[in-house]
């Protein structure tokens, strides 16, 4: 060990960076076996603390050149892993459906891609006489089962990608209150990556945004799928009209009992297909987080706003430091300055501790007036900047190298969010600040299209300290007696309360703690169902689980006993699913089936 380590004080040439390449030596025959010995014996011995220690001052000093033996040792050695490749399409024109991982699929009876209102209705009609179940998909970005059902139709919304104004004499005076915003009429199946592109045409951008982009709108609203910012709810929370197909081919516009419509002024109809207009709190706030369950969307009515830019800024800190602007007595009277000053905060902590600490970024986001702002910096992501940091050109290596070397990853997340904050070790001074329009800062970019598989947990925000120190807890746990290792960190939010019965933000403020996994790391999904099982309680203060990224793990007991409001929910339901026509397994597995 102590030989790897002075192999490479050695090498370092005068003046050469801490981090830059060592020269050709380094590289020697000699240096890779004692690095292929230190490798091995930590496989056996990774409880020895100053071994590990050590071997990580020399990762530290050369990752470059150190994860380039370890990569060609795991590729040597390890069992073939699957191999993650960009997230491509959720399915074939025939045949099965399978989600955007591949983890997720189903045997529909057919697939069909409706162009218009009346071909949804046509398709819904045609099931209902055949006695057939109906179930729409999106993008397949879900990881859970919300939108797979065997044996049925499956309703692609691909070709429903229209937007358009809505007629603003049909309103009732008011009907949006935030000075300079507007209403568009935006259909289901527009992907989000496609609807910011349309908008920023328009001079117009949506309120809020998650980090990924490839949903399609329906997808996106109708699962709980959320943004950044204690005073922005989930996405879902700017749509003020959620138009619906049910079982019977009735189209609903719904809105709440004080909806945007001006009654004496809708007209009953769109594309000459007849609507019916539904004011009513209880439709409305069941149908925000509908899951698929009521029926098929063809439309929504959302409100947008002027396009804007967003300044970025990224510092280095730790959990211990951060955690004491956060505890749960900040939070008495009002949301903390540290959340509530930015208009989005974010945190990126690492779940293990290096050198008796957890490393954690803070991301503060202010949002800018216009789009006239220079671009400055660039956007930084963990994953991107993990594969660079360690000359990993290709996901699957970086899996092979964390399965064959799982005590590598506290490691190796250390040295990918140091350098989201701008610390990359090369002292080449990169800047902690990115400015640019709103949607390049939101979304994540070229991480997005690894294939990665992802759990998020919601907390009542004045609780985040707690939780999340019992979930560090559970980490160090597994990777003691299991040796289970999560190869990201964890991303936090803070997210405002919702409307929604089922929004997983449903009636308090929100924090959500993300936990992603690279697709063909074996023990991923089981340490993620032991978090669930630790930290998840069965009451309405419990942790929650956003439906789209549950992984299967939520069951009939759990959802009864968060969300105060089930039982209005169900009713709403009940009313709109008495065939059983929308049932699929998500409804079976939470005994909701007709």
């Amino acid at each position: 060990m102590w030989r790897l380590l002075c192999c490479f004080r050695k090498k370092r040439p005068a003046g050469k960076a801490r981090g830059q390449e060592v020269d050709r030596d380094s590289s020697s025959d000699s240096i890779r076996q004692v690095v292929q010995r230190v490798l091995r014996s930590l496989e056996t011995n990774d409880d020895e603390e100053e071994k590990q220690k050590q071997v990580e001052e020399a990762i530290g000093s050369q990752p470059r050149a150190i994860f380039s033996v370890v990569k060609e040792e795991a590729s040597t050695t390890s069992p073939s892993a699957k191999k993650p490749a960009l997230a491509g399409s959720v399915s074939s024109e025939d045949g099965d459906w399978v989600n955007s991982i591949g983890e997720q699929g189903c045997t529909p009876l057919k697939k069909v891609k409706p162009q218009s209102l009346q071909d949804v209705v046509d398709v819904v009609n045609e099931a209902r006489q055949l006695g057939q179940r109906v179930r729409a998909v999106g993008s397949g970005h879900s990881f859970s089962d919300v939108a797979t059902t065997d044996d049925a139709v499956l309703v692609n919304p691909i070709l429903l990608n229209d937007v358009r104004a809505v007629d603003a004499q049909l309103l009732r005076d008011g009907a949006v209150k935030e000075e300079g915003n507007t209403l568009l009429y935006v259909q289901a199946g527009i992907t989000v990556k496609n609807l910011k592109v349309e908008l920023d045409n328009r001079g117009l951008a949506l309120i809020n945004m998650g980090g990924y982009d490839g949903q399609t709108i329906s997808g996106t609203l109708s699962t709980g799928t959320h943004g950044s910012g204690i005073t922005f709810g989930p996405l879902a929370s700017f749509a003020h009209a959620i138009i619906l197909v049910s079982e019977s081919g009735t189209v609903y516009q719904i809105e709440p009992g004080a909806g945007i419509t001006d009654p004496s002024k809708f007209t009953g109809g769109l594309d000459t297909v007849p609507i019916t207009l539904i004011q009513s709190d209880a439709w409305y706030r069941t149908a925000h987080t509908s899951l698929g369950c009521l029926g098929v969307i063809f439309a929504y009515i959302l409100e947008v706003t002027p396009a804007y830019s967003i300044r970025e800024q990224r510092a280095s800190t730790t959990w211990s430091d951060i955690k004491k602007s956060l505890s749960p007595a900040a939070w008495s009277t009002a949301p903390p300055t540290l959340v509530s000053k930015p208009d989005h905060f974010e945190l990126i902590l690492n779940p293990y501790k290096r050198w008796f600490r957890h490393a954690c970024v803070t991301v503060s986001r202010t949002r800018l007036p216009g789009t006239h702002h220079p671009q400055v910096g660039q956007r930084q992501d963990w994953l991107s900047n993990l594969l660079q940091q360690i000359a990993v050109e290709r996901t699957p290596d970086l899996v092979a190298i964390l399965r064959k070397f799982p005590f590598l990853s506290p490691l190796a997340i250390d040295q990918a969010i140091m350098t989201v904050a701008g610390h990359d070790g090369d002292g080449d001074g990169r800047a902690d600040i990115y400015v640019d329009k709103s949607f390049n800062v939101f979304t994540l970019g070229t991480a997005n299209e690894i294939k990665a598989v992802a759990m998020e947990l919601h907390c009542e925000a004045s609780r985040c300290v707690p939780t999340i120190d019992a979930l560090l807890e559970v980490f160090e746990g597994l990777a003691e007696r299991e040796r289970w290792y999560m190869a990201g960190p964890l991303g936090i939010r803070f997210v405002a309360a919702s409307e929604g019965y089922l929004a997983p933000q449903a009636g308090r403020m929100t924090c959500t703690i993300e936990l992603a996994m690279l697709v063909g790391l074996d023990t991923g999904k089981e340490l993620a169902k032991r978090v669930k099982e630790t930290v998840c309680t069965r009451d309405e203060t419990s942790v929650r689980v956003h439906w789209g990224l549950d992984l299967d793990f939520v069951t009939k007991e759990d959802v009864r006993a968060w969300y105060p409001d089930f039982d209005r929910w169900l009713e709403v339901y009940k009313g709109l699913n008495t065939t059983g026509m929308f049932n699929n397994r998500f409804t079976d597995r939470l005994g909701i089936s007709m």
